[in-house]
């Protein structure tokens, strides 16, 4: 079935707003790391000001006043310990393809997709109830999960279940050959793709092709 403009529109906007959450995510774990190794920058400088103070009979303050706050704050501490506890590819996102709604018609620009907005105009209003009554599509996906091997190469794993036991699989790029059997665990490899790239893969039952399923996997 022919996805409509409203469905295009649910797409875009989401790959566009994982993207800049991926960007927002590498930025703020450069810079905490960067806040940490300056931290210890300044605590060797701390040490040498105190032993130059301690050898020359000198008063001289051994930091900043916003280097200190932050010190005794314990931000390095807490930084260190979020930085451990996190990793840049913990939050694989899967999301469903959106149903069918606002009969199919696209909806209004929004400022907070980055959208041009006239001047004046009247907030966007609740898309209208679907058109195809928001029946859960019958093919399930269990896993849909990437591993980075280096910066630009990626595993996917992916288990699916269709209503006929087979599947048929593509992806952006890939119409695989075979159709694969539900539960069975499919190992893919993807090559020349930076963090952040979006993959689209549809899954269509190997009897029913009008019975198909689309989720996107979001590399982090």
């Amino acid at each position: 079935m022919p996805r409509s403009a409203y469905q295009k529109q649910a797409d875009s906007r989401t790959r566009t707003a994982l993207r800049l959450r991926a960007r927002a995510d590498a930025k703020v774990r450069k810079y905490a790391v960067a806040l940490v190794a300056a931290l210890v920058g300044a605590a060797d400088a701390k040490a040498r000001l105190d032993r130059i103070n301690l050898l020359y009979g000198v008063d001289i303050s051994l930091e900043t006043l916003l280097v200190h706050d932050v010190r005794t704050a314990g931000l390095g501490e807490q930084l260190t310990s979020l930085l451990a506890a996190t990793g840049p590819g913990e939050e694989v996102q899967l999301f469903n393809s959106a149903v069918n709604r606002n009969e199919g018609a696209l909806l209004a620009n929004e400022a907070v997709f980055g959208e041009p907005v006239a001047a004046g105009s009247v907030a966007p209003s609740t898309p209208t109830t679907p058109t195809d009554g928001g029946v859960t599509p019958a093919i399930s996906v269990s896993q849909l999960r990437a591993i980075r091997i280096n910066d630009t190469t990626w595993t996917v794993q992916v288990q699916a279940s269709a209503p006929s036991g087979t599947y048929h699989l593509t992806d952006d790029n890939t119409s695989y050959e075979y159709d694969f059997k539900n539960g069975e665990e499919l190992i893919l490899s993807f090559f020349d793709l930076p963090a952040g790239s979006p993959i689209t893969f549809t899954f269509t039952d190997s009897v029913n092709r009008q019975l198909t399923l689309q989720r996107t996997l979001v590399l982090e």
